[in-house]
């Protein structure tokens, strides 16, 4: 069974994102608040420098938030629409904190349950230098899927990497949740959270067909 043409399910899934912790990563604006990626990026990095205490003067602003903002652009801007998913979301507290990028892959079912857990579940693992280690994971919307999480090393070096899948058959869904980072201080520092995001993903009729 090759998963190499997949396609995006025909369906949508909601989270219940913690604010402190994440912000959305939009894949396009039209429909947003924001009218582009600078306006985004700025209302995230100013609310990011609150929550770490600072004061917002104009010499805060132009020499510390401004450039955090910038950074946000950038690392948007090597995501939206170039990684493998269609929910994006950054871990990152305040403004002290990399900001750690994670996917939501919303896929039309594919071969078996097994053949697509095992796809997924070990998505990446070319360049993974310890075996993956597989455990089951449980939610309420979505029931048992399987986490499996490894280190390997990569064009810009050492990495860990967690996989998380699911299949929700009511929605013809195979839902696929990732994150790799450079950081493994960072790592280790958003798997809780994760582990917590992932237990509210659940499927939904896409909102935009629902309105044709």
């Amino acid at each position: 069974m090759s998963f190499d043409q997949r396609k995006v399910t025909d369906n949508w899934a909601e989270t219940s994102w913690d604010r402190d912790v994440w912000f959305p990563i939009p894949i396009s604006f039209q429909g947003t608040k924001w009218a582009d990626a600078a306006e985004w990026a700025f209302d995230y990095a100013g609310d990011r420098f609150l929550r770490g205490g600072r004061e917002l003067n104009k010499k805060v602003v132009k020499k510390e938030v401004l450039p955090f903002a910038q950074s946000l652009v950038l690392a948007r801007s090597q995501g939206a629409g170039k990684l493998a998913g269609h929910k994006l979301y950054f871990h990152c507290p305040d403004y002290t904190k990399i900001p750690v990028v994670v996917a939501i892959g919303l896929w039309k079912r594919e071969g078996t349950r097994e053949e697509a857990f095992q796809y997924y579940s070990y998505w990446g693992t070319e360049t993974a230098t310890v075996p993956p280690v597989a455990e089951w994971f449980e939610t309420e919307p979505l029931g048992r899927g399987v986490k499996a999480h490894w280190s390997g090393v990569a064009g810009t070096g050492p990495y860990d990497q967690v996989n998380y899948v699911f299949r929700d058959d009511d929605f013809d869904t195979d839902v696929h949740v990732f994150l790799m980072s450079w950081s493994h201080e960072r790592f280790l520092e958003v798997l809780p959270d994760l582990d917590t995001l992932v237990r509210t993903i659940r499927c939904t009729p896409d909102p935009d067909k629902s309105k044709a």
